[in-house]
């Protein structure tokens, strides 16, 4: 796949502190923290054991300032102040006294309107997490210290309100906009910000949330988000008296079914394009939060398809990618509340080669041929249904430039749960006799082309390879086996990410070679559970 270059950072307006607003006085309202905090993170903090986005960096009796950040994703998961929610779970003496540490040292280094930390999306993040935990900040601060806080949310909502209009379509505008409008309902002298930010906020779910709940980067965890930070603003307008906002109510119910069909059984997303399970709990306190009564779980949405039966369930990446990330056919599959397949993750906070890797068509459970990933193309799916099992067949023509190949997947679930199996070919888009291939593969000795189904393996299922196929053994003690014909089958090494863990977990992954013969090439798998 093509790597796309970065986009250039715009340049965020700075109003000089000379013709800031005066400054919010005091709170209206306390809203009620929403983001869920972990106690043993709060703990690791406390122990001067920093870890954000994947990293940890140690720094005992050390500021959360002076730690020098390996990524700019560990810097920016400082600077939005979600550890807040860690010390705040912990709740006592000595956590109040670090978080009110480290606010007023933010304050003094940072407070000022500098480059680090200074863009609308962390910025929203800020005065959100500020906002949530007012009463755990403040309790205890002197006048001139409370004073200090008050003056730095004034200064944050006048530059959000200075530059969100400049944001693109996306999560960070999203998180910008609600930053605002928690000011805006919280705090006395900030009520200029609200209604602006409500008429963003309906604008951008009406310009980036499709009719039916999409959104163009087919990120389950970021519509997730999306969707987190509307039910925030949603209970926040009806905490403080207000109506609620009928484009927020619409975009709620447009993304809600489609969410349900991303989830598998214990809760987690499907990790695609970027993104990762979320937060553990959060996504099921936020449809909780939005009241809208479950309906049928959608088979199709937002370019996935979705097979489930007994306690089998699969969710297939079936649309032309919307960027670098190259998962076309690939799955994720679940046993009950048990991962079992799943792609390797999300690569971006581990560092540019990471996040280069994990989206390549080797880090899914997908094919590859030639050790290359398809070119991005459109996907066509069929789908049916009878007494015994439920299919689809979905086909895309990314190989057919550089190999003249069409890539055809077909997956079947049995009905009662206990297999799921597939078949993958590859075949001329037309008759070999009519020549459509490229030259140099026609000049090649060799008429055949070598290719790679991949299987990677959650880090908690247990493989053992015998002359009769793979054992797969589950948490649960649930086993299953795996068998395939039309190929060679190996157990190889492969990796986890995900943000509970610091590093890569080590882990294993079935893969099947083969060769097309006469351009032509097909091998039948299935998973059987004993």
């Amino acid at each position: 796949m093509p790597e796309t270059k970065p986009a250039k950072k715009p340049s965020w307006r700075f109003t000089s502190l000379k013709n800031l607003r005066a400054a919010p006085r005091s709170f209206l309202h306390h809203p009620e923290p929403r983001a869920i905090g972990s106690f043993v993170r709060g703990e690791q903090l406390l122990a001067g054991q920093f870890i954000f986005a994947g990293r940890l960096v140690e720094g005992a009796d050390s500021s959360i300032w002076n730690v020098r950040p390996p990524s700019m994703a560990f810097l920016e998961a400082t600077q939005s102040f979600s550890w807040l929610e860690d010390l705040a779970a912990i709740g006592d003496g000595a956590a109040r006294k670090q978080a009110q540490k480290w606010l007023l040292e933010w304050i003094e280094s940072f407070g000022q309107g500098s480059k680090i930390g200074w863009s609308p999306g962390l910025a929203g993040k800020r005065v959100i997490h500020w906002c949530s935990h007012a009463m755990f900040l403040l309790k205890g601060l002197s006048p001139k210290q409370s004073n200090a806080v008050f003056k730095s949310l004034g200064r944050q909502v006048n530059f959000l309100s200075n530059n969100w209009k400049s944001m693109p379509e996306g999560l960070e505008k999203f998180t910008a906009l609600t930053g605002m409008i928690y000011a805006g309902l919280s705090l006395e002298g900030c009520e200029y910000a609200l209604r602006p930010a409500l008429k963003g906020l309906a604008a951008s779910c009406h310009a980036w949330i499709g009719e039916d709940g999409r959104i163009p980067t087919r990120s389950p965890e970021t519509l997730a988000e999306v969707f987190t930070l509307l039910t925030w603003v949603a209970k926040l307008q009806a905490a403080t008296g207000h109506a609620a906002d009928p484009a927020i109510a619409d975009a709620l119910e447009r993304i809600a079914p489609g969410l349900r069909a991303l989830r598998f059984g214990d809760g987690g997303l499907a990790r695609f394009h970027g993104g990762g399970r979320g937060v553990e709990g959060q996504l099921d306190q936020s449809l909780a939060d939005a009241g809208l009564r479950a309906s049928t779980t959608r088979s199709q949405f937002m370019g996935y398809e979705r097979l489930s039966a007994g306690r089998i369930t699969v969710i297939m990446d079936a649309a032309a990618s919307p960027d670098a990330h190259c998962s076309p056919l690939g799955f994720e599959m679940a046993s009950g509340r048990w991962p079992m397949l799943v792609n390797c993750g999300p690569g971006a906070r581990q560092g540019g080669l990471w996040a280069n890797a994990c989206a390549q068509a080797a880090a899914h459970n997908a094919l590859t041929l030639e050790g290359e990933s398809p070119a991005r193309a459109k996907v066509q799916v069929e789908r049916a249904q009878d007494l015994e099992s439920i299919w689809l067949s979905a086909q895309h023509e990314g190989f057919a430039k550089g190999f003249g190949l069409t890539h055809e997947r077909r997956l079947l679930v049995a009905t009662n749960g206990q297999q799921f199996s597939g078949e993958d070919r590859l075949f001329p888009q037309v008759p070999v006799d009519e020549d459509p291939h490229p030259a140099d593969v026609l000049s090649s000795p060799i008429r055949g082309h070598s290719y790679m189904l991949h299987f990677h393996l959650h880090p908690e299922v247990e493989a053992v390879k015998d002359e009769h196929g793979i054992a797969l053994t589950l948490p649960n003690a649930d086993v299953w086996n795996f068998k395939q014909e039309g190929g060679l089958t190996c157990l190889l090494d492969s990796i986890y990410l995900d943000r509970t863990h610091t590093a890569p977990r080590a882990t294993k992954q079935i893969v099947v070679m083969a060769r097309t013969l006469d351009y032509v090439g097909a091998i039948r798998w299935r998973f059987t559970k004993t």
